[in-house]
């Protein structure tokens, strides 16, 4: 039996914000409600709002502890994204799950990118939140965004 991934909108986030849970890896997140989910498989699931964009991978490192994080982030940033001017790793802990984010630039955009490794379970995703320059405000709400992660027992 196949399974597929379900991205479901719940009425709980917090104002001019929706929840989404991503059943088929048992957790939730926030997107502002301007975005769009335009993918939604068991590899992907990628949103745009107004010259944002929002993506979430799984990753299978189920070897890797968390003291690996931090060098899987920043080689992420640096060969799969190709991103420039890569500024310091900063560590999160983020509803029991181990995470951290790191910043860059591609093509005219910058990039934050987080990584998320959940202990007791053999699930690990990378997400990042690309913007135009001028839209450096959107900052504070790619840190919403990966603050409001959470799994779903």
């Amino acid at each position: 039996m196949l399974l597929f991934p379900v991205l479901v909108q719940n009425a709980f986030a917090q104002e001019g914000w929706k929840e989404y849970s991503w059943d088929y890896y048992n957790i939730e997140f926030e997107l502002p409600v301007d975005f769009e989910v335009t993918t939604n498989t068991e590899v992907a699931l990628e949103a745009v709002g107004d010259g944002i964009r929002f993506a979430l991978y799984p990753f299978d490192k189920k070897d890797m502890d968390t003291s690996e994080l931090p060098a899987f982030i920043v080689n992420l940033a640096e060969t799969e994204l190709n991103l420039s001017e890569i500024d310091d790793l900063q560590l999160m802990e983020i509803e029991g799950m181990s995470a951290g984010y790191i910043s860059g630039q591609k093509d005219g955009l910058m990039y934050l990118v987080l990584g998320l490794m959940d202990p007791e379970s053999n699930y690990n995703f990378y997400a990042f939140v690309a913007f135009e320059e001028d839209k450096a405000g959107v900052i504070e709400d790619a840190m919403g965004v990966f603050e409001s992660f959470s799994k779903i027992d």
